[in-house]
């Protein structure tokens, strides 16, 4: 995916008002899921009203699109760099792990903009947005699991797409299970239990 973003709204340091749209956005998807998310409801949320709003994002589509870009931004650094430091495979896939469920106690809401029905099945350009974000992801932990296999280090008989899908399972039932138990547990413990038994299927 090409994107005119030279940074992603979630490294900003400083706290603009761009950003605080983004953050209280994410929180109400969090409790009101995608189709719950109105521009109404974040200038309330915020406190202005919402022809403020307007002059940050045209629409609620535009907000969708600058999360899933910065997403994306954040994977292709954030993942790569994990990846290339690490010093086995199975290093790499517990730091993968433990970055991306980090990142969504972080941002809980973002769970429900990368499986929402509003996106998968409603719009073709978020689902594009949508389908180069997880084809990234999948990307980076393939390569993972390839070094792995040269390394001897995993079964010659994996499959290194599956894997990655089956990566992006952990996560997705780690944060599920998390959430039906409040949020009281530690998701990065729930995500480490399932991952170890994922190596053991794979470890040569």
């Amino acid at each position: 995916m090409v994107t005119n973003m030279k940074r992603s709204i979630f490294s900003l340091e400083e706290e603009t008002r761009k950003k605080e749209i983004i953050d209280i956005s994410l929180k109400i998807v969090d409790e009101y899921g995608v189709k719950g998310l109105t521009v109404a409801r974040i200038a309330k949320e915020i406190g202005f009203a919402e022809s403020a709003l307007y002059r940050h994002f045209k629409s609620k589509k535009e907000i969708i699109s600058l999360i899933l870009d910065s997403i994306h931004l954040e994977a292709k650094k954030n993942f790569k760099e994990i990846v290339n430091n690490a010093k086995d495979v199975f290093e790499a896939l517990s730091e993968l792990l433990k970055n991306h469920l980090e990142f969504l106690e972080k941002y809980p809401g973002i769970f429900k903009v990368l499986y929402s029905d509003e996106i998968h099945i409603g719009d073709e350009f978020l689902l594009e947005k949508l389908n180069n974000v997880i084809n990234t992801v999948i990307s980076i932990i393939e390569n993972a699991v390839n070094i792995g296999k040269r390394k001897k280090l995993i079964k010659e008989n994996v499959n290194p797409a599956l894997a990655a899908i089956h990566f992006l399972g952990i996560v997705q039932t780690a944060f599920s299970f998390w959430t039906i138990k409040n949020r009281k547990s530690s998701l990065i413990k729930i995500g480490d239990s399932l991952l170890n038994q994922f190596f053991e299927g794979i470890r040569a």
